[in-house]
């Protein structure tokens, strides 16, 4: 759709004028909902096309939407320090776990090599085996 000599952006710069992605405004293109030129191998958008699909980010618009995105961004950082730190609390815990496990093998190992050693001693006052048995 040809469109005429009226200020136009590229791609980019309607991306960046309506908050979209560039992938989102050429996909309006090939659409048909956005018109476009071709001038100088590169694909022009009339501003004009962009308000009246009121696409256009403006002031307090624009403002807030911005305020939201830092917004966002802040409380992504937020979590993501606060996954590390949990991150982080399992490992030392994790490693308590190890640790108290190695201790409990280690006792475990020690009674039974007592175990083995109390089961050789020989006491030299053995029941004969006649002494209890019926008359």
């Amino acid at each position: 759709m040809a469109v005429s000599e009226r200020p136009a952006v590229d791609v980019a710069q309607a991306a960046e004028l309506t908050g979209l992605s560039t992938d989102a405004i050429r996909a309006r293109i090939r659409r048909g909902d956005l018109a476009s030129d071709l001038r100088d191998g590169r694909r022009r958008i009339p501003l004009a096309e962009l308000q009246r699909h009121d696409l256009l980010v403006e002031g307090g618009r624009y403002r807030s939407a911005l305020e939201r995105a830092e917004a966002l961004e802040t409380r992504l950082r937020t979590a993501l320090e606060s996954g590390e730190r949990v991150q982080q609390e399992l490992e030392e815990e994790h490693e308590k776990v190890r640790m108290m496990w190695s201790m409990a093998q280690e006792r475990d190992w020690k009674l039974r090599v007592a175990r083995k050693k109390r089961s050789r001693v020989r006491w030299p006052f053995r029941r004969d085996p006649g002494d209890g048995a019926a008359s």
